[in-house]
């Protein structure tokens, strides 16, 4: 069946898929014709969010010619991110602020000391890594 998937204030796309595809076999297969990473991707149908691991099945109202809307999510902050982790294992907030503070020091300064030649072993495995996933 057919997918017609609309980006919100954007482009639109047309994706293959069966029945047993799942919402996140979509997401992937978005993110190779889009260059969106399929975790900053949620699908809406009619307004209401897709779950990635359930099946075009499992709603019925997904038909071949059904149009998906896509909205991009903003990665999070790396900071933002780390302070929910420290705050998630149940650390009080000022402690957790602490330790986010000092884990941003340490790795701000770790990245100032990488030469271009780290930088460009890092772009090549990530680029290779990610030819894999192709």
């Amino acid at each position: 069946m057919k997918l017609t998937i609309k980006i919100l204030k954007g482009d639109e796309y047309v994706v293959e898929a069966t029945e047993e595809s799942t919402i996140q076999d979509i997401k992937q297969d978005l993110e190779r014709k889009s260059s969106i990473p399929a975790e900053h991707q949620k699908l809406l149908l009619v307004g209401k969010t897709l779950s990635d691991e359930k099946t075009l099945a499992s709603y019925g109202n997904i038909r071949d010619g059904t149009k998906l809307t896509l909205v991009v999510k903003k990665p999070d902050p790396l900071r933002e991110v780390i302070f929910r982790q420290f705050r998630k294992y149940l650390i009080p907030e000022e402690q957790s602020q602490r330790l986010t503070n000092v884990f941003m020091e340490d790795f701000d300064r770790k990245i100032q000391q990488l030469s271009l030649d780290d930088l460009e072993r890092l772009a090549s495995d990530i680029l290779a890594k990610k030819g894999q996933n192709v």
